[in-house]
């Protein structure tokens, strides 16, 4: 059952650019946008030849989209322009099993879980200054939410 959730589309977030909603969401192998305010929309494909894409979240003043992958035990991210992506950068390498993933856009920090080694870390932005925030008394944690304007 754990295998088939991951093939669906585990994260997805809703934005706006121009005022058109738009739909970004991991499906594994590629993450992708679509046109959520259209019937029958295409998607297009933002990121594509992933390996394990899990979870997916951004912080839309920099144009900057997160997405851990299992597979590849990391924490990546590209800068999107509002038609194509740049570069894929690992932001966070050396993970067990990044499951969970949230951009805070007001503290500019990164959180995640690993539910191999259960565990809620923090890191800026690009990576640096990581600290382990939770490690006892977790069993496989696989999700996070921010609500960073109420703390």
């Amino acid at each position: 059952m754990r295998v088939a959730l991951r093939s669906l589309l585990l994260f997805s977030f809703c934005f706006l650019i121009r005022g058109v909603p738009l739909l970004l969401y991991a499906n594994r192998r590629d993450l992708r946008l679509v046109d959520a305010a259209h019937e029958k929309a295409n998607s297009t494909v933002v990121v594509g030849g992933l390996e394990d894409a899990a979870a997916v979240d951004y912080i839309y003043s920099q144009g900057l989209i997160y997405w851990s992958d299992v597979s590849e035990e990391a924490i990546k991210r590209t800068v999107f322009n509002r038609s194509q992506a740049s570069v894929v950068q690992i932001v966070v390498p050396g993970l067990a099993s990044p499951d969970g993933l949230a951009c805070d856009w007001l503290g500019s920090k990164l959180y995640w879980t690993d539910s191999e080694t259960n565990r809620i870390e923090v890191a800026e932005l690009d990576g640096s200054l990581r600290k382990v925030l939770f490690w006892q008394e977790l069993d496989q944690p696989r999700a996070i939410a921010l609500d960073p304007e109420r703390g």
